[in-house]
């Protein structure tokens, strides 16, 4: 059984653990580690996803506010989470941030045949 999302319970969702950059000032950057939930897609969807219907590359702030539902902070090695003092709006602001989150998706896409989604939403 997949991981199913609150929002809508039809929406396959996986979660991973990945460190972003949050701006600290004009030029500084803090890397903070995270969990990331996001929203499922059918790997043979992932070529139209990335283009726009004209041809153009999308950019990597429009893919990940599409796929990246709920970031949290992890807690200790007991798999708990809790919120964040930031939100996704507000990391997608940093193009690094945005494009670690559009690889990360890319990486831990669950492939194949059968959809292994046996992960839940810690929290």
């Amino acid at each position: 059984m997949g991981v199913m999302n609150e929002l809508s319970p039809e929406v396959d969702t996986f979660v991973c653990r990945f460190s972003i950059p949050i701006r600290l000032d004009e030029e500084r950057f803090q890397y903070f580690p995270v969990v990331g939930v996001f929203r499922g897609m059918p790997v043979d969807q992932v070529d139209r996803w990335v283009m726009r219907p004209d041809g153009r590359a999308r950019t990597d702030r429009e893919l990940a506010a599409e796929v990246l539902l709920e970031l949290r902070r992890p807690l200790g090695s007991t798999g708990k989470t809790a919120s964040l003092k930031f939100g996704i709006t507000d990391v997608l602001e940093v193009d690094r941030a945005a494009a670690i989150i559009v690889s990360t998706f890319l990486a831990e896409l669950p492939r194949g045949t059968e959809r292994e989604l046996e992960s839940e939403i810690p929290g």
